[in-house]
């Protein structure tokens, strides 16, 4: 499991490679991020095309992170979750909850968009 942050234009993405398999790694991404969030920089971009495998734990992260971020009033859209993860989110219908888009550049748009 890997992920690097970057902020652009007051968007914070976050770039996840690998497997996603639940602790300890992941509590170390949800501090991170809560960096971010506690600083008032509350809209996201997750980008999940090098995801190989989420499981159970992984998918957890994710509902942690956007719990947090909703906390406080941001949002989060997830890029081109690959097809397991899409699965995943199917069947535990989350991709309810989670809004997807298919490019970085469209996924950044969209959040510029709902904050005018």
């Amino acid at each position: 499991m890997e992920y690097s942050f970057f902020i652009y234009d007051g968007i914070i993405c976050i770039k996840l490679k690998g497997d996603f398999l639940g602790l300890p790694k992941e509590k170390i991404l949800i501090r991170d991020a809560k960096t971010f969030t506690k600083s008032g920089n509350t809209d996201f971009v997750i980008d999940s095309r090098e995801v190989n495998h989420m499981n159970s734990g992984g998918l957890s992260m994710l509902v942690r992170l956007y719990t947090d971020i909703s906390t406080h009033n941001g949002r989060m859209l997830l890029i081109s979750p690959p097809e397991q993860l899409a699965k995943l989110l199917r069947i535990t219908k989350l991709d309810k909850v989670f809004q997807t888009s298919g490019r970085r550049g469209e996924a950044m748009q969209k959040l510029r968009l709902s904050r005018a």
